[in-house]
């Protein structure tokens, strides 16, 4: 959260370091996650007007991010483990 010095709302929240649980079981993470029906990602880019960039936060394997390049133009996947 970005305040100017003037600003009379809320104090930001401090800033708290990434605990990278996944990095050093990645592969095994990939093997055990769960899968989705492709129903729900047809449902998503229904619902997006435009249906042109998706953002996939925390990616992890990149799943999901995979099965939403079929309904959109783009998607942009990132996750804060370097190694997923």
């Amino acid at each position: 959260m970005v305040l100017h010095k003037h600003s009379r709302g809320p104090e930001p929240f401090p800033a708290v370091a990434f605990q990278d649980y996944f990095s050093d079981d990645a592969a095994s993470y990939a093997a055990h996650r769960p899968t989705y029906p492709r129903e729900l990602y047809a449902w998503l880019a229904g619902i997006v007007p435009e249906g042109i960039v998706a953002w996939d936060c925390a990616t992890g394997n990149g799943q999901a991010a995979i099965a939403l390049a079929d309904h959109f133009e783009k998607v942009i996947a990132t996750d804060a483990s370097e190694a997923q």
